[in-house]
């Protein structure tokens, strides 16, 4: 099961388990500590080294602390380090503790994996392991049918994912490039929980129990537990005090069922004809994201960094209607300046816009649509590549044709608002960025403090590193003595980051570039074929003027894989 979850790049030195103190998540980190030591006494590289435990206690409940305390205590019985986590409730990002009545579990679910996160950068730690299981698994997806999904979507969780950036311009939720650099698995999602409960019982593990989790007029997972559980559907058998919201979910699930096209899913056929159907669905998505894969493969050709350009031709072989629609969220995934992750990348997957995106892109004529935004933040332009050169047309027309021309379409930023555009909705202009105060506090320091690296997320895009160490000394003095900027700016019509040097007043139109160098290392799964490689070396990018210095490394952060 753990190797089913092995991040692309291998295990790191370390796993942390989200430990509430449950069965779920007691029973994993009982195993999975067990499996560790057990494997690494065989093969000392094969597994990470070190089991850590986390408890977010939400202090939501009146015994939250005698529940965390006994999380505390079985991680020691075991030797496991430990760390509980209280929450701050009403301590910026996290928001004020819900009143009594007010629905928490969205509130709850974001702060806990805030401060998870939070626990991990502290820990040094990639990798965070979950209990959910094949029961929960069930659960997602008809929460998921509850809110219209796809039937991608009904696949329900994933055994490995990116963390992702998180929610964009939230505090609390946005996790930036910590996230891109974070792992979620679930190792237990092709168990049920009455296998989790028999390991529990065979190795005498003590948990404890939520009896929250069984309340049906508290969370839609509740009464989706509850119904599942008497092999009924029937909101009404739940009586009368479960509120309208929660009825309501109930009602969409059985009605959004029927446009599943895969399988047939029952709500009312028990547990096991449930756990049957997800993975029916969950198989099926993990197949989509491999064609994907394939397909990503074959259509691409190779373009300016932040973009992202498939042939016509190749986008002809695409035929299965899921892979369209998988192949098109992931380019606006890879493309888009919102957080990675986010269903804002995706075009909020509005079936309207992507529809508009799929029935452009597979078409013989690319130039019968004409470029075109339809969510996401990203451009959809038809284009010619001739000789390593992308040509545009215009006014829909396509350029005067030529021996070996490839037609095909390129993702691409969207085109930000104009200043006074953005003055007049009173919105900051977010590819403007001053990093001076940053730059002056490390500065002051770096004769004592030596092997600084300023890390700035730009755009959600690429990532600036600063070698403070190696900034030049003419450069520190101008900045900490007389007022000198430093700013990173948009440059080229694919708006690449560049570092800029500007006077006390902050002139632009004085200012001296310092830096505009991409390092673009591949990033994903899917890899360019090696003839493409060679043929196409430095495509697109001959007539950008490059400016580079050794202080300012410039890397392109998004990620094409499927998780």
């Amino acid at each position: 099961m753990l190797r089913r979850c092995q991040p692309p790049n291998g295990w790191t030195s370390n796993i942390s388990v989200a430990n509430s103190g449950g069965p779920d998540s007691t029973c994993l980190l009982f195993l999975l500590n067990r499996h560790v030591q057990t494997v690494r006494a065989k093969h000392p590289d094969g597994v990470p080294s070190q089991v850590q435990s986390i408890t977010v206690d939400h202090n939501l409940q009146p015994n939250s602390a005698k529940m965390a305390q006994a999380t505390t205590d079985f991680a020691t019985k075991l030797g496991i380090p430990h760390t509980t986590i209280r929450v701050p409730w009403g301590q910026h990002p996290v928001p004020k503790r819900p009143e009594t009545g007010e629905a928490f579990e969205g509130i709850g679910r974001g702060v806990r994996y805030r401060l998870l996160l939070d626990q991990m950068v502290k820990m040094d730690s990639f990798v965070l392991a979950l209990g959910h299981h094949g029961d929960d698994q069930v659960e997602t997806s008809l929460m998921r049918l509850a809110k219209g999904t796809s039937e991608m979507g009904a696949g329900g969780m994933r055994k490995i994912r990116r963390w992702g950036m998180g929610m964009h311009n939230d505090d609390l939720l946005f996790a930036g490039m910590a996230g891109m650099q974070r792992w979620m698995i679930r190792p237990f999602l092709d168990v049920g929980k009455d296998r989790l409960l028999a390991t529990c019982d065979a190795n005498n593990l003590e948990f404890v129990t939520d009896e929250t989790n069984f309340q049906p007029e508290l969370t839609l997972r509740n009464a989706i537990r509850k119904l599942v559980s008497q092999n009924s559907f029937d909101p009404e058998s739940l009586g009368p005090d479960i509120p309208f919201h929660i009825t309501e979910g109930l009602q969409q699930i059985q009605a959004n069922i029927a446009s599943l096209e895969s399988v047939e899913m029952d709500p009312s056929g028990g547990l096991d004809h449930l756990r049957d159907a997800v993975t029916v669905l969950s198989d099926q998505a993990i197949d989509v994201d491999g064609l994907v894969d394939s397909a990503l493969n074959r259509c691409h050709l190779p373009s300016p960094a932040g973009t992202y350009l498939v042939s016509s031709r190749g986008l002809a072989t695409i035929k299965d209607p899921l892979v369209r629609q998988a192949f098109v969220l992931r380019i606006m995934r890879y493309v888009s300046f919102f957080a990675w992750g986010t269903v804002r990348a995706d075009a909020n997957r509005r079936r309207s816009s992507l529809q508009r995106i799929i029935s452009a892109l597979f078409t013989d004529d690319p130039f019968q649509s004409g470029a075109f935004v339809a969510g996401g933040g990203v451009v959809w332009t038809p284009v010619v590549v001739t000789n390593n050169r992308i040509r545009f047309g215009i006014r829909n027309h396509a350029p005067p044709p030529r021996d070996g021309d490839i037609y095909g379409w390129l993702a691409s930023r969207q085109v930000p608002f104009m200043e006074a555009r953005l003055r007049q909705l009173n919105m900051p202009n977010v590819l403007k960025i001053d990093i001076t105060e940053r730059m002056r506090q490390r500065l002051v320091v770096r004769d004592t403090v030596p092997k600084q690296t300023l890390e700035v997320l730009w755009d959600c895009r690429f990532l600036l590193k600063i070698d403070i160490d190696r900034v030049p000394d003419d450069l520190a003095r101008k900045v900490l003595m007389h007022g000198a900027q430093l700013w990173i700016y948009p440059h080229s019509r694919w708006f690449w980051p560049k570092v800029v040097h500007l006077n006390a007043r902050g002139d632009y139109a004085s200012g001296v570039t310092l830096h505009s160098t991409l390092s673009v290392p591949e990033n994903g799964l899917v890899r360019l074929d090696r003839d493409v490689m060679e043929k196409w070396p430095q495509a697109y990018n001959r007539d950008v003027e490059e400016v580079t210095t050794d202080w300012v490394q410039t890397e392109w952060i998004r990620s094409l894989s499927a998780f």
